[in-house]
């Protein structure tokens, strides 16, 4: 496998490759290799990464690897930054992720968020939800939760942007340690660390690699773990804008039941509003045209309440997202991991998104990870930082094992309680829905609806 050697040093002002960042010197944006152009992004990495197991040209020591800039990787590196773990970011993208729309965020989530200190700009920027009105398709009241009825209250719901979720995290992440451009095409390891191939066929070391590179994570696979599983539905989700302001409760989140369609909607700020639509489909459906996807996600709701009909309509068709919903459950107290590679997030524990848990407890594994890897290094830590490099294969190993072990206990009971809500939503028939809707409004236990949400990850 090609190696790259004795790559020149760049500058305290060169900048990884970034479309919002571009430089106008063609010297901080490029460097040659036996006459081969490499991006600054990759050429950085691999400079700065441990190559052959060459450290005598570097001062500091070795970094933990992390795979994907998403939510669970810049939340990971930001809580192992905290404790002092020095930690680098590879994504296979060019520049910062763009993805999804919107994500709401519980309890649980805003106690990670906490943890790792960047919270506040987020509440500032988005106001709080207080109830959930679940509806049939015509938008006529079942049951309104109040959220601080549940057990466990106060409860804080939120939803927010995504992208404006990844700019808090990356602030809490050192600039110069994201590398953008860096595709994963293998990986291996041994007592001493883990290799990682790129696709540009260039090999870098790391005394320690997380996998946060989602649900087709190429690191799951290296690992021998399934693909996520096919649910059963397809959901479409986008941003709607409303000039004149959102037509709906600031302080509410609003559900649609349908038969074997849901929808749901809430507001974002004073003129955008998140929505979704979910429909029964097979596996092989396949829809890319942006405007062919909003004829789709408005023929699965026709009839429906004209608030979700509309949202639809006012949403720019290249922010409307579809995809396959799937899930892969863990098996209770067993590790996913091996040796000094682990994952978080989606890369691990894929679930549908029912219980709205996705991303609320990659944030958790996030700090659970961190706290784990720093308890192991205590006695052994300098002043300066933590380095995993000097750890022994058996405490590297024991420490990722004991956090796959607590994560794999508490998302399971998740992913299979979220499983399961999908599919009652989901069905088709109505005097099954009819049956269903009776029990919602009569029966539905309120004070266990957040039980899930009540878990604390602690703090870094």
């Amino acid at each position: 496998m090609p190696v790259v050697k004795d790559l020149p040093s760049f500058s305290s002002g060169a900048q990884c490759r970034n479309p919002a960042t571009k430089s106008t010197s063609r010297s901080l944006n490029h460097r040659y290799r036996r006459g081969t152009l490499v991006t600054c992004s990759q050429a950085d990495v691999l400079q700065a990464a441990r190559i052959n197991g060459d450290t005598s040209r570097r001062g500091g020591p070795d970094p933990v690897l992390v795979v994907g800039a998403g939510i669970a990787g810049l939340a990971t590196a930001a809580a192992l930054h905290k404790v002092g773990i020095p930690v680098r970011v590879i994504e296979r993208e060019d520049g910062p992720r763009r993805e999804g729309s919107a994500i709401g965020l519980w309890p649980n989530a805003f106690r990670a968020l906490d943890a790792l200190g960047v919270a506040e700009p987020l509440r500032e920027a988005h106001p709080p939800f207080d109830r959930i009105e679940l509806c049939r398709e015509d938008g006529s009241p079942l049951r309104t939760v109040l959220i601080d009825e549940c057990t466990g209250a106060p409860h804080e719901f939120r939803g927010v942007y995504r992208g404006g979720l990844l700019r808090a995290l990356q602030s809490a992440v050192p600039r110069d340690c994201i590398h953008y451009g860096c595709a994963v095409s293998s990986v291996d390891q041994d007592d001493a660390g883990v290799g990682v191939t790129l696709e540009s066929g260039d090999r870098i070391r790391a005394p320690l690699l997380i996998g946060a590179d989602g649900v087709r994570s190429r690191i799951a696979r290296a690992l021998g773990l399934g693909e996520a599983n096919f649910a059963g539905y397809i959901a479409y989700r986008g941003v709607a804008v409303f000039e004149g302001g959102v037509p709906m409760r600031m302080n509410s989140v609003r559900m649609l039941w349908g038969s074997g369609v849901r929808a749901g909607l809430y507001p974002l700020s004073a003129t955008e509003a998140y929505w979704f639509t979910t429909y029964n489909s097979g596996p092989d459906s396949v829809i890319t045209d942006p405007e062919e996807c909003r004829a789709d996600a408005l023929e699965s709701v026709k009839g429906w309440s004209s608030e979700i009909t509309d949202a639809i309509r006012c949403t720019p068709a290249e922010r409307i997202t579809r995809s396959r919903i799937a899930d892969r459950w863990l098996k209770p107290g067993q590790p996913f991991g091996s040796g000094r590679i682990t994952l978080v997030g989606d890369a691990a524990h894929p679930m549908t998104p029912n219980l709205g848990q996705g991303g609320c407890v990659a944030l958790e594994d996030a700090v659970v990870l961190a706290r784990a890897l720093r308890d192991a290094m205590q006695p052994a830590a300098s002043t300066s930082a933590a380095d995993v490099s000097t750890m022994t294969s058996t405490a590297v190993q024991a420490a990722l094992r004991d956090y796959e072990i607590e994560r794999s206990r508490r998302v399971l009971k998740i992913s299979v309680r979220s499983n399961l809500m999908g599919t009652v939503l989901q069905i088709p028939f109505g005097p099954v829905v009819a049956a269903r809707n009776f029990a919602v409004r009569n029966f539905l236990p309120v004070r266990d609806f957040l039980d899930h949400a009540s878990y604390d990850c602690g703090t870094l």
